[in-house]
Protein backbone atom coordinates (compact mmCIF):
# COMPACT_ATOMS: atom_id res chain seq x y z
CA UNK A 1 0.00 0.00 0.00
CA UNK A 2 1.80 3.23 -0.89
CA UNK A 3 1.49 6.13 1.58
CA UNK A 4 -1.08 8.53 0.68
CA UNK A 5 -3.31 5.61 0.39
CA UNK A 6 -2.46 4.45 3.83
CA UNK A 7 -2.63 7.70 5.63
CA UNK A 8 -6.23 8.13 3.75
CA UNK A 9 -7.17 4.53 5.20
CA UNK A 10 -5.90 5.84 8.64
CA UNK A 11 -7.78 9.00 8.77
CA UNK A 12 -10.75 7.81 7.64
CA UNK A 13 -10.73 4.96 10.54
CA UNK A 14 -9.31 7.88 12.97
CA UNK A 15 -12.59 9.82 12.29
CA UNK A 16 -14.86 6.79 12.45
CA UNK A 17 -13.37 6.26 15.82
CA UNK A 18 -13.74 9.67 16.71
CA UNK A 19 -17.77 9.88 15.40
CA UNK A 20 -18.42 6.68 17.89
CA UNK A 21 -17.06 7.98 20.45
CA UNK A 22 -19.13 11.35 20.58
CA UNK A 23 -22.36 9.80 19.77
CA UNK A 24 -22.63 10.59 16.05
CA UNK A 25 -21.77 14.15 16.86
CA UNK A 26 -18.90 14.86 14.15
CA UNK A 27 -20.68 15.39 10.67
CA UNK A 28 -19.12 16.37 7.32
CA UNK A 29 -18.87 19.51 6.96
CA UNK A 30 -19.49 20.75 10.73
CA UNK A 31 -17.10 22.83 12.92
CA UNK A 32 -16.46 19.83 15.27
CA UNK A 33 -16.59 20.89 18.93
CA UNK A 34 -12.86 21.34 20.93
CA UNK A 35 -12.60 19.58 23.90
CA UNK A 36 -13.91 21.19 27.42
CA UNK A 37 -12.78 18.51 29.77
CA UNK A 38 -11.24 14.65 30.19
CA UNK A 39 -13.65 13.09 27.32
CA UNK A 40 -15.78 15.98 27.52
CA UNK A 41 -17.42 18.29 23.72
CA UNK A 42 -17.44 21.96 24.27
CA UNK A 43 -20.69 23.49 23.78
CA UNK A 44 -22.13 23.78 20.31
CA UNK A 45 -25.17 24.19 18.44
CA UNK A 46 -27.72 21.30 18.17
CA UNK A 47 -30.74 21.59 16.58
CA UNK A 48 -34.02 19.49 15.39
CA UNK A 49 -34.32 22.43 12.42
CA UNK A 50 -30.47 21.99 11.62
CA UNK A 51 -29.23 25.31 13.80
CA UNK A 52 -30.18 28.01 15.46
CA UNK A 53 -30.04 32.02 15.22
CA UNK A 54 -27.85 34.22 17.10
CA UNK A 55 -29.69 37.08 18.44
CA UNK A 56 -28.95 40.57 20.11
CA UNK A 57 -31.32 39.76 22.81
CA UNK A 58 -32.91 36.55 24.08
CA UNK A 59 -36.14 37.03 21.88
CA UNK A 60 -37.18 35.62 19.00
CA UNK A 61 -38.25 39.70 18.08
CA UNK A 62 -34.41 40.38 18.63
CA UNK A 63 -32.23 41.10 15.54
CA UNK A 64 -29.91 38.25 14.19
CA UNK A 65 -26.33 38.43 14.31
CA UNK A 66 -25.84 35.30 12.57
CA UNK A 67 -27.61 31.50 11.85
CA UNK A 68 -25.15 29.02 12.67
CA UNK A 69 -25.37 25.39 11.71
CA UNK A 70 -25.56 22.13 13.88
CA UNK A 71 -22.00 21.26 14.58
CA UNK A 72 -21.09 25.03 15.50
CA UNK A 73 -18.71 25.37 18.62
CA UNK A 74 -19.57 28.37 21.06
CA UNK A 75 -18.57 29.32 24.65
CA UNK A 76 -21.60 29.92 26.82
CA UNK A 77 -20.93 33.42 28.93
CA UNK A 78 -24.35 33.35 31.19
CA UNK A 79 -27.84 32.50 31.13
CA UNK A 80 -31.08 34.82 31.38
CA UNK A 81 -34.52 33.97 31.43
CA UNK A 82 -36.80 35.81 29.30
CA UNK A 83 -39.04 34.89 26.28
CA UNK A 84 -40.59 32.01 26.40
CA UNK A 85 -39.92 29.53 23.46
CA UNK A 86 -41.76 26.39 22.15
CA UNK A 87 -41.44 24.21 19.67
CA UNK A 88 -41.47 23.63 16.56
CA UNK A 89 -39.11 27.03 17.09
CA UNK A 90 -37.35 25.18 19.53
CA UNK A 91 -36.28 21.77 20.86
CA UNK A 92 -38.10 21.96 24.12
CA UNK A 93 -40.25 24.61 26.16
CA UNK A 94 -38.13 27.20 28.26
CA UNK A 95 -37.79 30.44 29.18
CA UNK A 96 -34.08 30.01 29.21
CA UNK A 97 -31.53 32.24 26.57
CA UNK A 98 -27.54 31.77 27.02
CA UNK A 99 -25.07 34.34 25.93
CA UNK A 100 -22.56 32.91 23.77
CA UNK A 101 -19.13 33.79 22.10
CA UNK A 102 -19.30 32.47 18.81
CA UNK A 103 -16.79 33.06 15.59
CA UNK A 104 -19.90 36.01 14.57
CA UNK A 105 -19.93 37.58 18.15
CA UNK A 106 -21.31 37.64 21.12
CA UNK A 107 -25.34 37.47 21.31
CA UNK A 108 -27.99 35.25 22.27
CA UNK A 109 -29.41 31.54 21.70
CA UNK A 110 -32.17 29.52 22.97
CA UNK A 111 -31.31 26.88 25.72
CA UNK A 112 -32.98 24.20 23.83
CA UNK A 113 -30.45 24.81 20.52
CA UNK A 114 -27.13 24.44 22.95
CA UNK A 115 -26.03 20.79 22.86
CA UNK A 116 -23.06 20.48 25.38
CA UNK A 117 -24.36 22.87 28.14
CA UNK A 118 -21.54 23.94 30.86
CA UNK A 119 -22.14 25.74 33.58
CA UNK A 120 -22.69 29.47 34.03
CA UNK A 121 -24.00 32.04 36.13
CA UNK A 122 -27.00 34.27 35.23
CA UNK A 123 -26.33 37.61 33.24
Amino acid sequence: MDGKRKRTTVQAAALALLTAAFGGVLMAGATPASASGPGMLASYIGSNSGGANLRTCGNTGCGTIAYMGNGTGVTMQCWTDSQWVYPPASDYSSPRWFRLSTPWGVGYTHSSLVEGQTSVGQC
